[in-house]
């Protein structure tokens, strides 16, 4: 009976080794058989894609780097971690970044991520203004660190919310477009860039600079940024933007755009009053220029229609039927109000 036992036991300790394994349970990061791929890379190869992993070097160890091709995002995985060198785990990516040309695969990749036990719907979403990664994934860069300072920048919301895949997914499902998170490639290796308009399996437009920031106000995220007043640096957080549909009779006629900041001057209060105007101003303008790009694709990326239905619930019906057709040509007015806390 004894024996039994002890047979059984081992038997099911060996099953549960085996059934960890193929979840792809986590492995140490410090082991030198093991690389923790913490950001994934994708571009167009052929009729497939190649993939591109990293992962930090630590230890004094080099980054780890890697690439692989399949004809699908499950067959370059599994060639990316069947390599024999040393053990690929794919468990844990974090980000996953596309060039500009393979936004077409999104879909099938999305897809990939949500049946795969091992492939986490959290992982960060990134579009980099390339048509390869090759620049981003060579030389003595560490792609993956560097990803993980412009991850604690989304994470505080310094200029823009980072996009799960999760959430990518969800918006996909309700035929809405995105706005994606941009990255561009510079001396300094990546950095954060704006936003990438995806629609209909492609990028159609990219909002940097003013727009960028306008994009972002507009999506209603509370972020916040660096700006100055006169020659005052300050903090700006914004706390949220409300979108108002103006009518006529029945008919939506235009949009009324309110946002509103707080402001803390970075050197202290210097006893003298500020005028925030010029800066309320330069900021309406901002969101208008995001709001100028949306329009001009035809795209209500920054989930306006739901933000002003909340605005009079009774009328949501008619401007439910109306948006589709009338926002390309909406005429648009943006009221900027900014808090500065002088510390007094």
């Amino acid at each position: 009976m004894r024996r039994m036992a002890a047979l059984l036991f081992l038997l099911l300790l060996l099953l549960t080794t085996c059934l960890t394994g193929c979840a792809g349970a986590p492995q140490s990061r410090e082991s030198g058989a093991t690389a923790v791929v913490s950001v994934l890379g994708v571009e167009p190869a052929g009729e497939g894609i190649r993939l591109l992993a990293a992962a930090e070097g630590r230890g004094g160890e080099a980054p780890f780097r890697a690439d692989s091709r399949g004809d699908t995002p499950a067959a370059a995985v599994e060639a990316l971690t069947n390599q024999g060198e040393r053990v690929v785990s794919c468990a844990h990516v974090e980000h996953l970044l596309l060039t500009q040309t393979a936004a077409a695969t999104l879909p099938a990749l999305l897809s990939y991520a949500f049946q795969e036990p091992q492939q986490s719907t959290e992982t960060q979403l990134w579009v980099v203004q390339a048509d390869t990664l090759a620049e981003s994934f060579s030389g003595e860069r560490d792609t993956a660190q560097r990803m993980t300072v412009i991850q604690s920048q989304g994470k505080d919301r310094q200029t823009f919310a980072p996009l799960t895949l999760r959430q990518a997914a969800a918006a996909l499902a309700k035929g809405e477009p995105l706005l994606i998170p941009a990255l561009s490639v510079g001396e300094a290796g990546l950095a954060f860039a704006g936003f990438a308009l995806y629609q209909d399996g492609a990028i159609t437009r990219w909002l940097t600079g003013p727009a960028a920031l306008g994009a972002a106000l507009l999506s209603g995220e509370k972020i916040h940024w660096t700006g100055s007043l006169g020659e005052e640096a300050l903090t700006l957080q914004s706390t949220g933007c409300q979108v108002h549909p103006v009518w006529e009779g029945g008919r939506v006629v235009g949009l009324d755009l309110r946002c509103r900041l707080e402001g803390v001057l970075t050197g202290g209060w210097t006893g003298e009053a500020t005028d925030p105007t010029p800066l309320e101003r330069e900021t309406a303008q901002a969101v208008l220029q995001a709001l100028d790009q949306l329009q001009a694709a035809g795209a209500d990326a920054a989930g306006l229609l739901g933000r002003a239905g909340l605005s009079n619930p009774f009328r949501w019906d008619a401007l439910n039927g109306q948006w589709q057709g009338v926002f390309p040509t909406l005429p648009a007015t943006c009221t900027v109000t900014v808090h500065v806390d002088q510390g007094r």
